[in-house]
């Protein structure tokens, strides 16, 4: 018993004496599925160790100078026969050739064993005479060789298939230091080139480099598999055969920014400003906002290239900016980039209000030249702000009674009044006398009246009763407007309001201000406009606002003595 047991661990101290010894691999090959290859199409490199390996120790990095390296898939095998073990890693890696010509792929060291390098023939696609080659292949198209930075490149990927695809993946296009982005859909239609039918897949992508010097964009890489009717098929099963193919590279040279060119740049072969109105031009009044919207538009370049339209005004109006939107859109194969800025525009004074020009300068790709795209200046006529009551235009004088019933001479074409007609005139005079004498008495009672009623009364009655009682209850209006933070209200009461503690009478709000000259009262009024006609979000504070307007609206009026008592907009609890 005891001798067995030690002839079992002589055994095993044997295997494992023999498995040491086999940890390293005797033997390491490679070998290619294809030789010479086209320029486009894909191969097969495989790399076998006879021995149980690492998997990380073959390292396909050294391809890639002279080959697209796509996925590298590891197997190990294990067989037993008659008691001798044998064992095997392989690894399977996938390569297409950029170009034609002659190519090594280098040796490996794969833990301790080298490799044979294996000379390589890449044939240009047109000197295959081979269909099979040509089932499915890649063509890329760019629209210029040179161009200038930050101008959209036009570049086109068509995938030719004629066999049916079970899957894939087009990849895009590479440049360094570019922004690369896909236009649109994918377009699918038939086409027969060269006596055979080709399903087309194309793709348009716009390239815009951000590096000037030369370059070369790397032609997208398609990965799939297709149905192969050659092969035997199981039931509802069709087999697959990978494919790989490759675009073909081009060369571009990016031109830097000329160095007499002082503007934004903005390279493009179009573009437009624009500008809209709101409302009736012709109505525009004295303190109320006019909506102004400047639009810029170009195409062949993002919205972060666009510039901020710098737009001036005169000084007798103030400007309230909304925040600017921007937004690239796709049309036509083309980035087209638009800026909108809206300005809400108040007048301080009605008359004639003159808009200077907008500029802007971009770059033309196709004259090589300096342009601008140009809002011309606009002339506005203001009118006066609406709570001011219009100089009524004076009467013609009412023609003497006399005169209407009988003419003072009368020429040989008119005709002397008939009897009837003198007799009509008559009674009419005296209907106007009768009215004269009604409206004199009328009068003397009215006098008699109030002598009488000063005496009796010992309080005066101001004569601007029936206005200040119109004005008390704009003030309880802009109270409540206040309390509740009603920036419209406010706005449309203010003037009045102020116009009446200035003494005066037919005020703007910013003439009334400008009278006041509080700069804390103007700023807060400001903020208050702001907010209203900003669309993003703005802060003003009502409370504020109301304590500032106590200051003034308390005050005596210069004219009429009397003081406005603005209540507080919150008063303290006693």
């Amino acid at each position: 018993m005891r001798a067995m047991k030690s002839l079992l661990f002589s055994i095993s101290l044997l295997l494992s004496l023999n498995a040491s010894v086999m940890a390293q691999p005797s033997e390491v090959t490679a070998t290619v599925d294809k030789n010479p290859v086209m320029a486009d199409e894909s191969f097969n490199l495989t790399v076998t160790a006879n021995d149980d390996v690492d998997r990380s120790a073959f390292d396909p990095a050294p391809l890639l100078k002279d080959f697209v390296v796509g996925r590298t898939s590891v197997s190990s095998q294990t067989q037993m026969i008659n008691f001798n073990t044998t064992r095997t890693t392989t690894w399977n890696t996938v390569l297409i050739p950029r170009k034609p010509g002659r190519f090594t792929i280098p040796a490996f060291t794969v833990d301790g064993q080298q490799t044979q390098a294996i000379p390589l023939m890449v044939v240009p696609v047109s000197a295959s005479n081979s269909s099979q080659g040509r089932e499915i292949y890649i063509t890329t198209e760019l629209d210029v060789s040179e161009a200038y930075l930050q101008q959209q490149l036009r570049y086109t990927v068509k995938l030719f298939l004629a066999k049916d695809l079970q899957r894939g993946s087009l990849a895009n296009p590479t440049l360094a230091n570019a922004d690369i982005r896909q236009i649109g859909k994918d377009k699918e239609y038939n086409e027969i080139v060269e006596g055979r039918r080709y399903r087309i897949i194309e793709r348009n992508f716009a390239i815009i480099p951000q590096q000037s010097g030369t370059f070369t964009i790397e032609g997208p890489l398609f990965e799939g598999e297709v149905i192969d009717n050659t092969r035997q098929s199981f039931g509802f099963f069709n087999r697959s055969t990978p494919v790989n193919r490759v675009g073909a590279n081009h060369q571009i040279t990016v031109l830097p920014i000329p160095a007499n060119y002082t503007e934004h740049w903005l390279p493009s072969d179009f573009v437009q400003l624009h500008e809209e109105w709101q409302g009736d031009s012709s109505q525009y009044h004295a303190g109320e906002p006019i909506t102004r919207t400047l639009t810029l538009t170009a195409i062949g370049v993002v919205d972060e290239q666009l510039p901020a339209i710098k737009s001036q005004y005169p000084a007798n109006v103030k400007t309230y900016p909304d925040q600017a939107e921007n937004v690239t859109v796709e049309k036509d194969n083309n980035l087209v980039a638009q800026r909108k800025e809206s300005i809400a525009i108040i007048p301080s004074e009605a008359g004639t209000l003159v808009i200077p020009e907008v500029r802007i300068p971009w770059f033309n790709i196709l004259t090589k030249k300096t342009e601008y795209t140009v809002v011309p200046a606009k002339t506005l006529q203001i009118l006066p702000a609406t709570n001011q009551q219009s100089v009524p235009t004076p009467a013609a004088p009412a023609a003497n009674a006399d005169s209407l019933a009988i003419p003072l001479s009368t020429t040989k074409n008119e005709t002397a009044l008939l009897p009837t007609q003198q007799s009509n005139a008559t009674f009419w005079q005296l209907i106007s006398a009768a009215l004269g004498a009604l409206w004199l008495l009328t009068l003397l009672a009215w006098f008699w009246h109030s002598r009488t009623h000063k005496k009796s009364n010992n309080t005066p009655v101001p004569q601007s009763e029936h206005k200040n009682s119109s004005h008390s209850e704009q003030r309880k209006q802009l109270n409540k407007a206040l309390a509740q933070s009603d920036s419209r209200a406010i706005q449309a009461l203010l003037p009045s309001v102020l116009a009446e503690g200035c003494g005066q009478a037919n005020l703007s709000l910013s003439q009334a201000l400008q009278l006041l000259q509080d700069e804390a009262l103007s700023l807060e009024v400001n903020r208050m406009l702001a907010a209203q006609y900003s669309k993003t979000p703005a802060q003003w504070n009502a409370k504020q606002l109301s304590l500032l307007l106590q200051t003034h609206l308390n005050k005596k009026n210069p004219k009429t003595g009397s003081s406005f008592n603005l209540k507080p907009l919150y008063p303290s609890q006693s």
